[in-house]
């Protein structure tokens, strides 16, 4: 395969059953291999002006193999098809919002699928994939080999690439309608934050490889990244925060049985 710093590919996964309902489409962007500096903002500055220790990622120099993923969050039909292929209940909507109140949400096909973690593994398993690791979706947020060095994921504006407190109207969005980052991935920045394949466990961190790093070897709360719909992203003068919970460096920790509507999950291939 050539060695391209952007690809774009789509690929076709054929379900058990021979129904044309159960076959599933899945694009896959190709993100060039690369070092760079994991966890490089590290001083976290809210909407109320407290500065946030410890939930960043690692700062390290880290090398990162080549990898695929997938450009758009895993949407409520395609997690459908697994459900039918694999013969499993489409799981409830969530009972209760980020807001902590009764939820009335249905599913809807165009929407993110609202995932706990074990649900986003197995669905990334039976794709052929995987979930992203840590490192892996943060280099990928950044731009990867490509990055123009922007704080959000494609822009320092994050109104143009993200469905923010400011923006969203209270709400998780469809799937790919902001501004994609270098890379053409789409809510990497808000919307829903993505689980990825780390345990949250900082007393390990230290003892993780520099290349391709996998995170601890055990924790009790998975890591997810990118942060949802739920934050502020601006001041009260309504300027972008140079330094807000949303940064692609900011993990953010939870037991991986949680679903509401600020979780949802991409997938990756080697």
């Amino acid at each position: 395969m050539k060695k391209l710093s952007y690809i774009l590919i789509t690929c076709q996964f054929f379900l058990a059953c021979n129904s044309p309902q159960n076959e599933m489409v899945i694009d896959w962007v190709w993100v060039e291999g690369g070092s760079f500096l994991q966890g490089e903002n590290q001083f976290i500055i809210s909407p109320k002006g407290d500065t946030i220790y410890g939930f960043t990622s690692p700062r390290r120099q880290v090398e990162i193999s080549g990898f695929y993923m997938s450009p758009y969050e895993i949407t409520v039909a395609q997690f459908k098809a697994y459900c039918q292929a694999t013969g499993q209940e489409m799981p409830a909507p969530p009972a209760l919002n980020a807001f902590g109140e009764i939820s009335n949400l249905q599913w809807q096909d165009q929407m993110p699928m609202l995932a706990t973690w074990h649900e986003a593994q197995a669905f990334a398993e039976w794709a052929g994939g995987r979930l992203a690791t840590e490192a892996e979706w943060e280099y990928a947020a950044k731009g990867g080999s490509l990055s123009k060095a922007y704080r959000y994921s494609g822009s320092d504006n994050p109104l143009e690439v993200a469905w923010v407190a400011e923006n969203s109207d209270s709400s998780f969005h469809p799937v790919g309608q902001l501004k994609a980052n270098e890379l053409g991935l789409y809510d990497m920045t808000g919307n829903l934050s993505e689980w990825v394949s780390d345990w949250y466990n900082p007393s390990q961190d230290s003892l993780v490889s520099l290349i391709d790093p996998q995170g601890p070897s055990s924790g009790l709360d998975k890591i997810s990244k990118g942060v949802s719909w739920f934050y502020d992203a601006l001041d009260a003068e309504g300027n972008a925060l140079p330094y807000a919970i949303h940064l692609p460096e900011v993990r953010y920790q939870s037991p991986p049985d949680t679903r509401n509507d600020g979780f949802g999950f991409r997938i990756v291939k080697d």
